[in-house]
């Protein structure tokens, strides 16, 4: 016990954090691997390629997150084993693990416990004592509780595992063709839509679960501490009047949510309150630009502050919604897309202007798209 007790003292002489030794020891790691751990973790680096792979990882909380610490915690593993120059059968084999462990430790399949960190850095012996750290933060936070985990109930598998990483994310861009974006919808406004799209076959408690989702990730990302976001909407959105869907409530849903829309589109204002997103940017499309490429279906890309964090899609498809990552050759067009399509709009400063001027209509009494009914009532003839 005394020969462990002086390796824990070289350990902390070392400068590894204290956490990682709890660890080492709760793990139950025998003295010879206490040794071959003191042994191998040097001062060594990693490939030039992979220490600014490393040097690029942020500790804020926006780089952080359970499913985006799995990403970079499989990654940083497969990275320093290629380091290392050894295959997966050589590890698994050193360790006396069977090859299909370390295949599934390096696609993100299972979770990774300390223990098994510990045992992996006895082979990796160019990582320096902040790489060892780090793989262990990672091993920490990708085992915590999702964003989605209390709604599994009422998601669906690819917008839980969206939100997973949107929580997360340092960059959003979103175009939307017939609603608000979700994360920016008033909590009326939230109900209507989901009541209209769900109709009869969902009770109550679960509209209230599926508005009460939005209403987390909006306090999340439009908060002061979200991300930098951009939104694209089609001029259908402003002038569709949600919450007047039986044609005699009026506008009143529509007018609040207009309102918090216009509160929310700060990027380039000089004053901007305290509790909101200083980044969030939104564009209309005018009826008067025709069509155009976007209006095939409604997206979200993200991206992260990690720069081997590839970005991430986000399709509304008639099929299914489906989410798209490390195939950036898919992701790049829709990026391009928006990226156009802003150059084409007028600036954010402008977004403002156009929703006062829906906003007069509709506290009119009307949305500035014609009725139909109107038409035919002034042909009918008189009795």
């Amino acid at each position: 016990m005394r020969d462990s007790q002086c390796e824990v003292g070289d350990l902390l002489h070392r400068n590894i954090d204290i956490s990682l030794i709890s660890d080492v020891l709760s793990a139950r790691i025998t003295e010879m691997k206490i040794a071959d751990l003191l042994r191998h973790i040097g001062t060594g680096a990693l490939a030039v390629a992979d220490r600014e792979a490393w040097a690029g990882v942020s500790m804020s909380s926006r780089a952080r997150g359970p499913v985006v610490a799995k990403r970079q915690l499989r990654r940083r593993l497969r990275q320093a084993r290629v380091a290392a120059d050894k295959s997966q059968t050589d590890v698994a084999a050193a360790l006396d693990w069977s090859p299909s462990k370390i295949l599934r430790i390096e696609n993100g399949q299972v979770g990774v416990q300390t223990s098994d960190i510990v045992a992996l850095l006895t082979q990796y012996p160019q990582l320096s004592s902040e790489q060892v750290e780090e793989l262990v933060a990672l091993a920490r936070e990708s085992r915590k509780a999702t964003v989605s985990s209390r709604y599994r109930d009422v998601l669906s598998r690819p917008f839980a595992e969206w939100l997973d990483h949107e929580a997360f994310a340092a960059e959003i861009i979103q175009y939307e063709t017939k609603f608000v974006p979700g994360v920016l919808q008033t909590r009326a406004y939230a109900e209507a839509i989901v009541r209209a799209l769900y109709g009869k076959s969902v009770d109550d408690t679960t509209v209230g679960r599926i508005v009460d989702v939005r209403m987390t990730r909006a306090q999340t990302l439009t908060g002061p501490d979200g991300p930098k976001m951009s939104f694209i909407v089609d001029e259908a959105v402003l002038r569709r009047a949600v919450g007047n869907e039986g044609g005699s409530v009026g506008y009143r849903v529509m007018v609040e949510q207009l309102r918090q829309l216009q509160g929310l589109n700060t990027a380039g204002q000089a004053a901007v309150p305290a509790e909101v997103n200083p980044n969030l940017a939104v564009q209309v499309v005018p009826f008067e630009l025709g069509g155009y490429q976007a209006l095939q279906s409604p997206f979200e890309v993200l991206g992260f502050e990690d720069e081997d964090d590839e970005n991430m899609l986000y399709l509304e498809l008639p099929g299914g919604d489906e989410v798209i990552r490390d195939r950036m050759d898919e992701i790049i067009p829709y990026m391009d897309m928006f990226a156009d399509l802003q150059r084409r709009l007028a600036s954010p400063d402008a977004t403002n202007d156009i929703i006062d001027r829906v906003i007069a209509l509709m506290e009119g009494g009307r949305n500035g798209i014609p009725d139909p009914r109107d038409a035919t009532a002034a042909k009918a003839p008189a009795n």
